[in-house]
């Protein structure tokens, strides 16, 4: 009885956090676009799924024998410095308002976009979403502790190796299973994936340069207003 709680909490948390390490907006993103453009979904999203399975592992491996809280409360310790620099704050205001120079003279220079046919929008190789997938899985500030504790979970089941592996794959499920999900869900509803494909088509022709100048100056006015204001 004892051994059954155990590794019903053991997996509990296991599949806490996949679930936890695949919360990556990137991820979803890249899962929202590849369902509305309907192109090549189930290549893509499997190349994606492999390369967060492949860095998830990778970062399993390695952390077996390193504890990588120092590190994380280090970095995010020099974060908030940063974040709390004038001098930042001014740089970043500087370059968030020549960003938005640099569209609206571009919007200015030439009013139309090119066309872009739609086979070159699908002509990204589905390989490549297995590097955004090894990417997101391995970086980040909350990657390296929830590796570090899926491991430390892992080895807290069991001495031997295959119920480790066992458990380890449990929490691979987990990762993995949202997005499988979603492409699964997205297939069997064939009217609303249609609509949605012509809407996004639709949307992503259309011409944001106006909208990206202001949203940039916008963002330059408010960091030059934190880096002068006194007493910060």
């Amino acid at each position: 009885m004892h051994d059954i709680a155990r590794w019903a909490v053991a997996l509990s948390t296991l599949i806490g956090l996949g679930l936890a390490l695949g919360l990556n907006p990137a991820l979803y993103g890249a899962t929202a676009d590849m369902l509305a453009r309907n192109t090549q979904v189930a290549a893509r999203m499997g190349w994606m799924v492999g390369g967060l399975a492949t860095g998830a592992t990778i970062l399993f491996v390695a952390l077996q024998s390193f504890n990588p809280a120092n590190l994380v409360t280090a970095a995010e310790r020099d974060a908030d410095a940063l974040a709390l620099s004038r001098t930042v704050d001014l740089i970043a205001g500087a370059v968030f308002l020549a960003a938005a120079i640099g569209v609206a003279v571009w919007r200015l220079r030439v009013p139309r976009r090119a066309a872009v046919a739609r086979a070159t929008q699908s002509r990204a190789h589905s390989g490549s979403y297995f590097w955004l997938g090894l990417s997101c899985s391995i970086v980040g500030f909350t990657t390296l502790p929830i590796m570090y504790t899926t491991g430390r979970v892992t080895a807290g089941i069991s001495d031997e190796l295959v119920p480790r592996i066992l458990a380890y794959a449990v929490f691979l499920l987990a990762l993995i299973a949202p997005f499988v999900l979603l492409a699964g869900v997205w297939s069997r509803l064939p009217g609303a994936a249609a609509f949605v494909s012509r809407t996004y088509d639709r949307l992503i022709h259309l011409d944001y340069r106006w909208t990206y100048a202001v949203v940039l100056a916008a963002a330059g006015v408010v960091c030059l207003g934190f880096g002068l204001i006194a007493g910060r």
